[in-house]
């Protein structure tokens, strides 16, 4: 009877969180979803200029469909270096913020024994200036870099509350890559929708691209030069597409490291009617309590059934409570 007990007190604050959001009033549309800094690098030989400008435009178009705040960098002549331009929008970014920040990286990226770097118009940024710069933040902040010889970011970046992608999963791999233009094209288009819930994850597109990638080095019989990364758990360690099927994780680490996935799974960059009824400091405390029941779970076979069902039911009506909030200055 305790057990049945404790898993109707759980079913009911799951279908109250699950319920709950209908009642949410519409989010405050002066705050945006997104902060993002688009980058478009230097082509280097014109044939490779049109596929920058056409994913830059995908991007461009996606985020004027949501309530994104975009600055673009790297279509335009200007007096100033693309690299003040970048210095100059971190440093502006505020430290703190349930905003997401985003750096999207199109174009290419060199590799050598001293640095890593985004090929610019004007001089290169390395990926430890990069580090340096987003030191100070605390929010959550996203860097997809789309192009060759990419993954040695992650080992720069990587820290707890960021996402990071990579074209590569080596500085080795230093042909042109095709990821940063597809994933433009999943992420605008939406096709990446594995789950079906309405909106493409991070998670999702990541995966549908890598997909993307493989089928055209398959189809033309070429041997691949790219195999893209994710890391969204702080560790520095990237994961291949190839351990994922949609959102679902089909492979585990040999060591007790949590595996990626998780943190990507909770944002899109175009969310769904439902999500777009929460705001920015809503999903923010829902993405955190997300993971913390994440983490809960994760304990189940180390704790007493009681205090397991109990903790969890408490965290269960926490995120109730978020979908029942109600902006009173709506």
């Amino acid at each position: 009877m305790k057990m049945t007990n404790n898993l109707t007190r759980v079913l009911f604050a799951t279908a109250l969180a699950a319920t709950s959001c209908f009642f949410i009033y519409a989010a405050d549309q002066n705050v945006p979803d997104h902060e993002l800094l688009l980058i478009v690098g230097s082509p280097g030989e014109p044939k490779y200029k049109e596929g920058f400008h056409s994913a830059a435009e995908a991007w461009i178009r996606a985020a004027n469909s949501t309530n994104a705040r975009l600055k673009v960098v790297g279509l335009e002549d200007g007096d100033d270096s693309d690299h003040d331009k970048i210095e100059n929008w971190i440093n502006d970014l505020e430290a703190k913020s349930p905003v997401p920040a985003w750096i999207v990286y199109i174009g290419h990226g060199t590799h050598t024994q001293k640095r890593t770097s985004l090929n610019l118009n004007g001089p290169d940024l390395t990926a430890t200036d990069m580090a340096f710069w987003l030191d100070r933040l605390e929010r959550t902040f996203i860097f997809i870099h789309g192009g060759s010889a990419s993954a040695p970011f992650i080992n720069k970046l990587s820290k707890p509350n960021r996402i990071l992608m990579t074209a590569t999963r080596s500085g080795e791999e230093l042909n042109y890559a095709r990821f940063g233009e597809r994933f433009a094209m999943v992420i605008e288009s939406r096709d990446g929708d594995a789950n079906q819930d309405g909106q493409v994850s991070l998670l999702e597109a990541f995966v549908a691209t890598a997909r993307s990638v493989e089928s055209f080095y398959e189809e033309n019989k070429r041997l691949a030069s790219e195999h893209a990364l994710i890391d969204d758990n702080g560790d520095s360690t990237g994961t291949p597409a190839d351990w994922f099927r949609g959102e679902r994780l089909i492979k585990t680490p040999k060591d007790d490291r949590s595996p990626d996935g998780f943190r990507s799974r909770q944002i899109a960059f175009i969310a769904s009617e439902q999500e777009s009824l929460l705001s920015p400091d809503q999903r923010q405390k829902r993405n955190q309590l997300e993971l913390e029941l994440e983490h809960h779970r994760a304990k189940k076979s180390k704790l007493d059934e009681a205090a397991y069902y109990d903790q969890l039911e408490a965290i269960l009506l926490k995120l109730s409570k978020i979908y029942l909030a109600t902006d009173r200055d709506s």
